[in-house]
């Protein structure tokens, strides 16, 4: 089987395996006119996943080590929360996270923080554990419980070992004590924020796959399936018991719907569908 090395549209290089029917022949002409994804799909920060922002929006130019922080990652509606009882120390927070750059709005309570924050795709939270009421981690139960996946970083005053090991348990990315320096409050929302951009960006190329995959009828569902298993045109053909040109057509059909180049793709495609960050 020969393998051939060609450039996709957006610059990453691709494994186009033509031999056996194993995947549709293209030239050159009709690969730069296509859409098709390729073979690995690493996007520019290194999350595994599909026809992204950065790989078509004029970002040849711009070093990788830029991303997830790039303008181009952001998300509509990206927001960081800081939720904090406390009104001086809250706005104090939110004068630091607007210096930093990103949009910000204060919580009082976890009433308030529960009222927005499901509209939010990403971002992160800067939230005190001793909140009146319902506690910070009682918050972050109820985000792990309701699929709320904004990173979380806890900010308090407090010296106590034991509630620094139970929010990290939890699922806290990190945990400041107070007073911190500038430049420890940039890192850990900066990262916050990536972390927070990655799982957006593995969530949207997720549900394009699945958009894509609602577009194949029964039969060429079942044919992507098998190809994602390796099967060959032949053996699929035997294992439907249909004849092997019906199947090349129903192959084609898949590799259009799907915007693929390769049968390896395809099987990437089945996998990414259960992929998290």
């Amino acid at each position: 089987m020969n393998v051939h090395q060609k450039q996709n549209i957006f610059g990453v290089q691709t494994n186009n395996r033509i031999a056996n029917g194993d995947a549709e022949p293209e030239n050159e002409s009709s690969l730069l006119k296509s859409t098709r994804w390729s073979y690995e799909g690493i996007m520019r920060c290194g999350v595994q996943a599909y026809l992204r922002p950065c790989l078509f929006q004029g970002c040849g130019s711009i070093s990788d080590t830029v991303f997830p922080m790039s303008s181009v990652c952001e998300a509509a509606g990206e927001m960081v929360f800081v939720v904090d009882g406390d009104r001086q120390s809250r706005n104090a927070a939110i004068d630091l996270v607007e210096s930093v750059g990103y949009p910000v709005t204060g919580c009082a309570n976890a009433a308030e923080f529960q009222a927005q924050v499901q509209l939010c795709k990403s971002g992160c939270v800067l939230i005190d554990p001793f909140l009146p009421g319902i506690d910070g981690l009682a918050v972050l139960e109820w985000m792990n419980i309701t699929g709320v996946t904004l990173p979380v970083i806890f900010v308090s005053e407090i010296q106590d070992t034991s509630t620094v090991v139970r929010c990290m348990k939890e699922g806290a990315i990190d945990f400041l004590q107070k007073p911190f320096s500038k430049i420890l409050f940039q890192r850990a929302v900066n990262t916050a924020i990536g972390l927070s951009r990655k799982r957006n960006c593995l969530n949207e190329s997720r549900n394009l796959v699945n958009s894509l995959l609602e577009t194949l009828t029964p039969t060429e569902r079942q044919v992507a399936e098998l190809i994602s298993h390796g099967y060959s045109t032949k053996n699929i053909a035997s294992e439907l018991g249909r004849s092997e040109n019906t199947i090349k057509i129903h192959r084609s059909r898949v590799f259009t719907k799907l915007k693929v180049n390769s049968a390896a793709s395809i099987s990437n495609i089945f996998n990414h569908c259960n992929k998290s960050l």
